[in-house]
C-alpha cells in the first residue's frame, strides 16, 4: 500500500470514526480530551502500516483508540471514567425519583468498574454488536454476555448511596 493511499483511508477511517473517537477521548481525558484525541490519531496512523485485515477497518480503530485511552488514563493517574458532556446517549437516562441527576448516577456507578467494563459500556451506549464489542475486547460472545448482564444487575443494585 502505497503512502498515499495509507493517508486517503487513514482520512476516510477518521472521518467515519470522528464521533467514537471524541467520546472516548472525552470519556477518559475530560479535561485533555483534545490531547487524547490527538493520541489516539497519532496512534492510529502509527499503526496503519500494521493492519493485519484479521478485524474490519473500524474495529481495529475502536481497538486501538481504546487501548491508546486506558494507557494514557493509566500512564497520568487518572482513575475516574467521565462521560462526554452532552453525550446524546447519557442525557437521555432520566433523573431518579427521589430528585438525583440520572447522568451524575451514571457517571459514578463506571467509576467503581474496571477499564474493560467502562469499555463494555461505552460500547453497548454506542449500540455496537456484541460480536464486535467481543473482538474489540478480544473476549468470547458468550463471556461479554455474561458481563454485561453482571454490569447491569450490579447497576441495579447500586444504590444513592454508594455514589
Amino acid at each position: 500500500m502505497s503512502e498515499l493511499d495509507i493517508q486517503s483511508e487513514f482520512s476516510q477511517l477518521v472521518v467515519r470514526n470522528r464521533g467514537r473517537l471524541t467520546a472516548i477521548a472525552r470519556s477518559y481525558a475530560r479535561g485533555d480530551a483534545d490531547d487524547l484525541l490527538q493520541e489516539i490519531l497519532l496512534q492510529i496512523w502509527r499503526s496503519m502500516g500494521s493492519f493485519e485485515k484479521r478485524a474490519s477497518l473500524d474495529t481495529w480503530c475502536y481497538r486501538v483508540a481504546l487501548n491508546t485511552a486506558i494507557s494514557w488514563q493509566r500512564s497520568v493517574g487518572r482513575r475516574k471514567l467521565r462521560l462526554p458532556p452532552g453525550d446524546d446517549d447519557v442525557e437521555q437516562i432520566p433523573g431518579t425519583d427521589d430528585g438525583h441527576d440520572g447522568p451524575e448516577l451514571l457517571r459514578r456507578f463506571l467509576q467503581t468498574l474496571s477499564d474493560t467494563d467502562r469499555a463494555l459500556i461505552l460500547m453497548y451506549l454506542e449500540d455496537m454488536s456484541g460480536s464486535e464489542m467481543a473482538e474489540i475486547v478480544g473476549i468470547r460472545e458468550g463471556a461479554l454476555r455474561v458481563r454485561i448482564h453482571r454490569i447491569k444487575r450490579r447497576l441495579a443494585e447500586w444504590k444513592v448511596g454508594d455514589a
